[in-house]
Protein backbone atom coordinates (compact mmCIF):
# COMPACT_ATOMS: atom_id res chain seq x y z
CA UNK A 1 0.00 0.00 0.00
CA UNK A 2 2.99 2.27 -0.42
CA UNK A 3 2.20 5.57 -2.11
CA UNK A 4 3.66 5.82 -5.58
CA UNK A 5 3.91 9.57 -6.17
CA UNK A 6 4.86 12.49 -3.90
CA UNK A 7 1.85 14.44 -2.64
CA UNK A 8 1.07 17.94 -3.71
CA UNK A 9 1.08 20.70 -1.14
CA UNK A 10 -2.09 22.02 0.43
CA UNK A 11 -4.20 24.08 -1.99
CA UNK A 12 -3.75 27.85 -2.15
CA UNK A 13 -6.83 30.01 -1.68
CA UNK A 14 -8.72 30.83 -4.87
CA UNK A 15 -7.34 33.84 -6.77
CA UNK A 16 -8.76 37.24 -6.11
CA UNK A 17 -11.85 37.84 -8.17
CA UNK A 18 -12.40 34.14 -8.90
CA UNK A 19 -16.07 33.18 -8.86
CA UNK A 20 -17.05 31.40 -5.70
CA UNK A 21 -20.43 30.10 -6.80
CA UNK A 22 -20.76 26.45 -7.78
CA UNK A 23 -23.40 25.17 -10.17
CA UNK A 24 -25.03 22.09 -8.67
CA UNK A 25 -27.37 21.67 -11.62
CA UNK A 26 -24.44 21.63 -14.01
CA UNK A 27 -22.75 18.95 -11.88
CA UNK A 28 -25.86 16.77 -11.99
CA UNK A 29 -26.27 17.21 -15.74
CA UNK A 30 -22.60 16.41 -16.37
CA UNK A 31 -22.77 13.35 -14.10
CA UNK A 32 -25.80 12.01 -16.00
CA UNK A 33 -24.15 12.62 -19.37
CA UNK A 34 -20.79 11.15 -18.36
CA UNK A 35 -22.43 8.10 -16.81
CA UNK A 36 -24.57 7.57 -19.92
CA UNK A 37 -21.51 7.86 -22.17
CA UNK A 38 -19.59 5.28 -20.10
CA UNK A 39 -22.48 3.26 -18.68
CA UNK A 40 -21.01 -0.18 -19.31
CA UNK A 41 -17.70 0.65 -17.64
CA UNK A 42 -19.23 2.40 -14.63
CA UNK A 43 -21.88 -0.29 -14.10
CA UNK A 44 -19.12 -2.88 -14.29
CA UNK A 45 -17.10 -1.06 -11.64
CA UNK A 46 -20.14 -0.63 -9.41
CA UNK A 47 -21.11 -4.28 -9.97
CA UNK A 48 -17.92 -5.37 -8.23
CA UNK A 49 -18.97 -3.43 -5.12
CA UNK A 50 -22.55 -4.70 -5.34
CA UNK A 51 -21.54 -8.35 -5.71
CA UNK A 52 -19.12 -8.11 -2.79
CA UNK A 53 -21.83 -6.61 -0.60
CA UNK A 54 -24.33 -9.30 -1.63
CA UNK A 55 -21.82 -12.05 -0.85
CA UNK A 56 -21.12 -10.37 2.49
CA UNK A 57 -24.83 -10.44 3.29
CA UNK A 58 -25.12 -14.12 2.34
CA UNK A 59 -22.03 -14.97 4.39
CA UNK A 60 -23.45 -13.42 7.54
CA UNK A 61 -26.97 -14.81 7.08
CA UNK A 62 -26.32 -18.04 9.05
CA UNK A 63 -25.74 -16.08 12.25
CA UNK A 64 -29.04 -14.27 11.68
CA UNK A 65 -30.83 -17.58 11.24
CA UNK A 66 -29.26 -18.97 14.41
CA UNK A 67 -30.26 -15.88 16.38
CA UNK A 68 -33.82 -16.30 15.13
CA UNK A 69 -33.91 -20.00 15.97
CA UNK A 70 -32.39 -19.41 19.40
CA UNK A 71 -34.53 -16.42 20.33
CA UNK A 72 -36.53 -18.54 22.79
CA UNK A 73 -34.77 -21.81 23.79
CA UNK A 74 -37.01 -24.05 25.91
CA UNK A 75 -34.62 -26.48 27.61
CA UNK A 76 -31.12 -26.32 29.16
CA UNK A 77 -29.89 -28.46 26.27
CA UNK A 78 -31.23 -25.99 23.73
CA UNK A 79 -29.68 -23.12 25.67
CA UNK A 80 -26.25 -24.78 25.64
CA UNK A 81 -26.52 -25.73 21.97
CA UNK A 82 -27.56 -22.22 21.00
CA UNK A 83 -24.78 -20.63 23.03
CA UNK A 84 -22.16 -22.80 21.34
CA UNK A 85 -23.65 -22.23 17.86
CA UNK A 86 -23.87 -18.50 18.34
CA UNK A 87 -20.29 -18.33 19.58
CA UNK A 88 -18.82 -20.18 16.59
CA UNK A 89 -21.07 -18.50 14.06
CA UNK A 90 -20.35 -15.06 15.46
CA UNK A 91 -16.61 -15.53 14.98
CA UNK A 92 -17.12 -16.79 11.43
CA UNK A 93 -19.62 -14.06 10.57
CA UNK A 94 -17.38 -11.31 11.95
CA UNK A 95 -14.43 -12.67 9.98
CA UNK A 96 -16.43 -12.87 6.77
CA UNK A 97 -17.92 -9.43 7.36
CA UNK A 98 -14.54 -7.78 7.90
CA UNK A 99 -12.96 -9.40 4.84
CA UNK A 100 -15.78 -8.47 2.50
CA UNK A 101 -16.18 -5.00 4.01
CA UNK A 102 -12.51 -4.36 3.23
CA UNK A 103 -12.93 -5.68 -0.31
CA UNK A 104 -16.02 -3.52 -0.87
CA UNK A 105 -14.19 -0.51 0.57
CA UNK A 106 -11.27 -0.95 -1.83
CA UNK A 107 -13.59 -1.57 -4.78
CA UNK A 108 -15.54 1.59 -3.97
CA UNK A 109 -12.29 3.57 -4.06
CA UNK A 110 -11.92 2.35 -7.65
CA UNK A 111 -15.26 3.93 -8.55
CA UNK A 112 -14.17 7.22 -6.97
CA UNK A 113 -10.84 7.16 -8.83
CA UNK A 114 -12.65 6.55 -12.12
CA UNK A 115 -15.06 9.42 -11.44
CA UNK A 116 -12.25 11.84 -10.57
CA UNK A 117 -10.32 10.91 -13.71
CA UNK A 118 -13.49 11.35 -15.76
CA UNK A 119 -13.39 15.05 -14.93
CA UNK A 120 -10.04 15.06 -16.76
CA UNK A 121 -11.46 13.31 -19.80
CA UNK A 122 -10.07 9.86 -18.93
CA UNK A 123 -12.39 6.92 -19.68
CA UNK A 124 -13.11 4.61 -16.71
CA UNK A 125 -11.32 1.24 -16.61
CA UNK A 126 -10.98 -1.64 -14.17
CA UNK A 127 -7.35 -0.59 -13.66
CA UNK A 128 -8.69 1.95 -11.16
CA UNK A 129 -9.49 -0.94 -8.80
CA UNK A 130 -6.05 -2.49 -8.93
CA UNK A 131 -3.84 0.48 -8.14
CA UNK A 132 -2.66 1.08 -4.59
CA UNK A 133 -1.67 4.68 -5.21
CA UNK A 134 -2.45 6.71 -2.08
CA UNK A 135 -4.38 3.76 -0.62
CA UNK A 136 -2.50 4.00 2.68
CA UNK A 137 -3.41 7.67 3.10
CA UNK A 138 -7.01 6.96 2.13
CA UNK A 139 -7.36 4.22 4.74
CA UNK A 140 -5.68 6.35 7.41
CA UNK A 141 -7.98 9.26 6.57
CA UNK A 142 -11.00 6.96 6.85
CA UNK A 143 -9.89 5.71 10.27
CA UNK A 144 -9.38 9.26 11.58
CA UNK A 145 -12.66 10.36 10.00
CA UNK A 146 -14.61 7.53 11.64
CA UNK A 147 -13.07 8.26 15.04
CA UNK A 148 -13.93 11.96 14.78
CA UNK A 149 -17.42 11.12 13.54
CA UNK A 150 -18.10 8.72 16.44
CA UNK A 151 -16.77 11.20 18.98
CA UNK A 152 -18.93 13.88 17.41
CA UNK A 153 -22.02 11.68 17.60
CA UNK A 154 -21.30 11.08 21.28
CA UNK A 155 -21.32 14.86 21.77
CA UNK A 156 -25.04 15.32 21.07
CA UNK A 157 -24.99 14.02 17.46
CA UNK A 158 -24.71 17.40 15.69
CA UNK A 159 -20.90 17.62 15.99
CA UNK A 160 -20.68 14.22 14.28
CA UNK A 161 -22.85 15.38 11.40
CA UNK A 162 -20.73 18.53 11.16
CA UNK A 163 -17.56 16.43 10.90
CA UNK A 164 -19.12 14.34 8.15
CA UNK A 165 -20.18 17.48 6.29
CA UNK A 166 -16.94 19.48 6.35
CA UNK A 167 -14.59 16.52 5.77
CA UNK A 168 -16.56 14.74 3.04
CA UNK A 169 -14.22 15.85 0.23
CA UNK A 170 -11.06 14.67 1.99
CA UNK A 171 -10.92 11.36 0.08
CA UNK A 172 -11.07 13.22 -3.23
CA UNK A 173 -8.06 15.36 -2.32
CA UNK A 174 -6.13 12.23 -1.38
CA UNK A 175 -7.01 10.24 -4.50
CA UNK A 176 -6.62 13.19 -6.87
CA UNK A 177 -3.67 15.09 -5.42
CA UNK A 178 -2.07 12.74 -2.92
CA UNK A 179 -2.56 15.03 0.07
CA UNK A 180 -1.64 13.90 3.55
CA UNK A 181 -4.49 13.24 5.98
CA UNK A 182 -4.09 16.64 7.63
CA UNK A 183 -3.87 18.54 4.33
CA UNK A 184 -6.89 16.65 2.96
CA UNK A 185 -8.95 17.59 6.01
CA UNK A 186 -7.89 21.21 5.77
CA UNK A 187 -8.60 21.35 2.03
CA UNK A 188 -12.04 19.77 2.47
CA UNK A 189 -12.89 22.18 5.27
CA UNK A 190 -11.89 25.16 3.11
CA UNK A 191 -13.72 23.93 0.00
CA UNK A 192 -16.94 23.17 1.88
CA UNK A 193 -17.03 26.33 3.99
CA UNK A 194 -16.26 28.54 0.97
CA UNK A 195 -19.12 26.95 -0.96
CA UNK A 196 -21.57 26.34 1.85
CA UNK A 197 -24.83 26.46 -0.11
CA UNK A 198 -23.60 24.21 -2.91
CA UNK A 199 -21.98 21.85 -0.40
CA UNK A 200 -25.25 21.52 1.53
CA UNK A 201 -27.11 20.70 -1.69
CA UNK A 202 -24.37 18.24 -2.64
CA UNK A 203 -24.72 16.49 0.72
CA UNK A 204 -28.51 16.27 0.54
CA UNK A 205 -28.44 14.94 -3.03
CA UNK A 206 -25.77 12.38 -2.18
CA UNK A 207 -27.75 11.16 0.84
CA UNK A 208 -30.83 10.71 -1.38
CA UNK A 209 -28.77 9.01 -4.09
CA UNK A 210 -27.21 6.50 -1.67
CA UNK A 211 -30.58 5.90 0.03
CA UNK A 212 -32.10 5.03 -3.35
CA UNK A 213 -29.10 2.79 -4.02
CA UNK A 214 -30.01 0.70 -1.00
CA UNK A 215 -33.41 -0.19 -2.44
CA UNK A 216 -34.21 -3.35 -4.43
CA UNK A 217 -31.62 -5.45 -2.58
CA UNK A 218 -28.94 -2.84 -3.31
CA UNK A 219 -29.08 -3.42 -7.07
CA UNK A 220 -29.72 0.27 -7.75
CA UNK A 221 -26.18 0.84 -6.45
CA UNK A 222 -25.08 -0.14 -9.96
CA UNK A 223 -26.30 3.31 -11.04
CA UNK A 224 -26.32 5.43 -7.90
CA UNK A 225 -22.75 4.69 -6.78
CA UNK A 226 -21.05 5.92 -9.98
CA UNK A 227 -23.51 8.79 -10.37
CA UNK A 228 -22.82 10.01 -6.83
CA UNK A 229 -19.07 9.79 -7.37
CA UNK A 230 -19.29 11.65 -10.71
CA UNK A 231 -21.56 14.32 -9.24
CA UNK A 232 -19.27 14.89 -6.26
CA UNK A 233 -16.14 14.89 -8.45
CA UNK A 234 -17.58 17.62 -10.65
CA UNK A 235 -18.39 19.83 -7.65
CA UNK A 236 -14.99 19.04 -6.18
CA UNK A 237 -13.43 20.50 -9.33
CA UNK A 238 -15.75 23.49 -9.24
CA UNK A 239 -14.93 24.22 -5.61
CA UNK A 240 -11.24 24.28 -6.54
CA UNK A 241 -11.75 26.37 -9.69
CA UNK A 242 -10.25 23.62 -11.82
CA UNK A 243 -10.98 22.79 -15.43
CA UNK A 244 -13.43 20.00 -16.15
CA UNK A 245 -13.17 18.17 -19.46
Amino acid sequence: MADQNPPESAPPPPPEGAPRGANVGLAMSWAFDRFKANAAAFVGLAAVVTVIQLVQGLGTRPIQNILTDCSNPQTPGQVNACTAAIGVSAVVAIGIGLVFALLAFIAQIGVQRAAIRSTQGVAPTFAEMFTTQYLGRYILFTIVFVILFIVGLALCILPGLFVMFVLQLGPYYILDKGYSVGDAMKASWQAVTRNMSAALLMTVINVLVYFIGGLVFGLLTLVTLPFGALFTSHLYRQFNHEEIV
